[in-house]
């Protein structure tokens, strides 16, 4: 299977996933929630990278309203929790949800936007960027991953045909243009221990961006445990990072 085969159906998987909504039955005006944060578990641990919630827990008191959104949060196994923004799309019952990027879990489908819309702003053109077949990462910092540029991306030197990300002790991203020479140095140099980055910069494009997760809102939960699909061209919802 060739690279571009494959992101292409990585897309349209993603795009299945992001239209996909939990229709609920309409027995009572009260959203049955502990449903919404069963679905929800289920997705992101199926669409994650060795990811495992010990759970996701949303409000009990949600009435049926199109239009309307609220908040739920993820637990990591590991520790940690996160925002989910659910959004109802009907009064029936139908709602979508969306999970920001934060210092706890990436939404790496956000991250390629970022890279993209930063080259991009360098080099005027807008090449597709596969960061894997995973949805969501924990944001683990000083861990480093590879992002393929899709065909490569054209510039006045030497070609660029990936980025390496790195999540910075405060688990903000960076992330740094790599040449066709470094690519295969940076992916050995992806290891349990990462090194400095210094290590490749000879081969690595100076050209260089910081991907700021919004910090993690304060949520008003309760103990029921217990999920949705992403967003699509939803409104801006307060928490998300854009």
């Amino acid at each position: 299977m060739t690279f571009n085969t494959h992101l292409a159906q990585r897309q349209v998987l993603l795009g299945a996933l992001g239209l996909a909504a939990l229709g609920l039955s309409a027995c009572s005006n009260r959203l049955p929630t502990a449903e919404v944060e069963a679905t929800i578990q289920a997705d992101i641990e199926r669409q994650g990278r060795r990811l495992s919630l010990s759970a996701v827990r949303c409000p009990s008191d949600v009435s049926r309203q199109a239009g309307a959104y609220f908040r739920c949060v993820g637990e990591l196994s590991s520790g940690g929790t996160f925002t989910i923004n659910v959004t109802q799309q009907d009064d029936q019952g139908t709602v979508t949800w969306d999970v920001p990027n934060s210092k706890v879990l990436l939404n790496l489908p956000k991250v390629e936007d970022t890279i993209q819309q930063g080259l991009s702003e360098v080099y005027g053109q807008r090449p597709l960027i596969d960061c894997g077949t995973a949805t969501y990462r924990v944001n683990l910092p000083g861990d480093r991953f590879q992002c393929q540029i899709v065909g490569g991306l054209s510039t006045e030197a030497d070609p660029i045909e990936a980025v390496l990300v790195t999540i910075a002790a405060d688990g903000n991203l960076t992330w740094q243009e790599i040449q066709p020479a470094a690519v295969a140095a940076a992916g050995a140099a992806l290891a349990p221990q990462p090194t400095a980055l210094s290590s490749t910069s000879s081969q690595t494009n100076q050209t260089s961006q910081t991907i700021a997760p919004a910090a993690n809102p304060g949520v008003k939960t309760t103990t029921t445990t217990g999920p949705t699909g992403r967003v699509i061209n939803r409104p801006y919802i307060p928490g998300d990072s854009d």
